[in-house]
């Protein structure tokens, strides 16, 4: 691809829409608007053109800290790419900087594997990553919508995350606010989760006595049947099962 280095006018300059960050922070452009200050772009922009306007590949934070300081152009690389090829620009250069969130890295590779057609192993390989890695930043994509927003705004980290695909659906809200309330971290969310999963298994009631219960109602269904006047209570514990049986004089 051709490129070359020149100063553009900020307004002449248009987002990429495929750009993977969602989320810039005022803090973070604010300090990098007073180091570009004091320090100069010290790297410049990518663009590419597009009609009468120059769209970025990347370098959208130094972009937006320019703008805050009132500066009229910006030097940039301009590079001649395709719609593709600037969505993978985009994309890669984001996440070898490694300065998005977890969220818009599972987002992004995503997108790549999508743009690319390419499987998790190849990606990995492109990105100088585990498989693995590739495929624990995937499987957050699986998380509702509030937990992926907690991550994304730091309320919990990628690994309370990973532990919390551990929890089944429908306890899972319900560990999401005592992880957070709580604040715990990461080895007492890990230790809270494997103390629930443990429990859970725990009252789970085996095959055999599966069989026990399902013969005692069925007796019961029989006394029913023959006009005995009764009714059944069956309660489980985490280490033992009551059954109460009572029948009318």
């Amino acid at each position: 691809m051709k490129k070359e280095i020149v100063r553009i006018k900020l307004d002449k300059i248009i987002p990429n829409t495929n750009q993977p960050r969602l989320d810039f922070y005022d803090d973070s452009i604010k300090g990098l608007a007073e180091s570009i200050r004091q320090n100069g772009l010290l790297q410049p922009v990518t663009v590419r053109k597009k009609g009468d306007k120059y769209e970025l590949i990347a370098g959208e934070r130094r972009y937006r800290a320019c703008l805050l300081n009132g500066a009229k152009d910006i030097e940039a690389i301009v590079m001649e790419s395709t719609d593709e090829e600037s969505a993978k620009l985009a994309l890669i250069e984001n996440l070898q900087r490694e300065d998005l969130n977890a969220i818009e890295q599972a987002m992004a590779m995503k997108r790549i594997m999508r743009i690319e057609d390419l499987t998790q192993n190849e990606l990995a390989d492109r990105l100088g990553y585990k498989q693995s890695t590739v495929a624990n930043k995937l499987r957050l994509l699986k998380l509702p919508d509030y937990i992926k927003k907690a991550i994304s705004s730091g309320t919990i980290t990628e690994r309370h995350a990973r532990a919390l695909l551990n929890v089944p659906e429908d306890k899972l809200e319900e560990v999401f606010l005592t992880i957070t309330n709580r604040k715990y971290n990461v080895s007492k969310t890990e230790e809270y989760i494997k103390q629930l999963t443990e429990r859970s298994k725990n009252r789970g009631v085996s095959n055999n006595l599966r069989i026990g219960i399902n013969t005692i109602s069925e007796a019961f269904e029989l006394c029913k049947k023959s006009g005995i006047d009764a009714d059944m209570q069956v309660t489980e514990y985490e280490d033992n099962v009551k059954i109460v049986i009572r029948m009318k004089k």
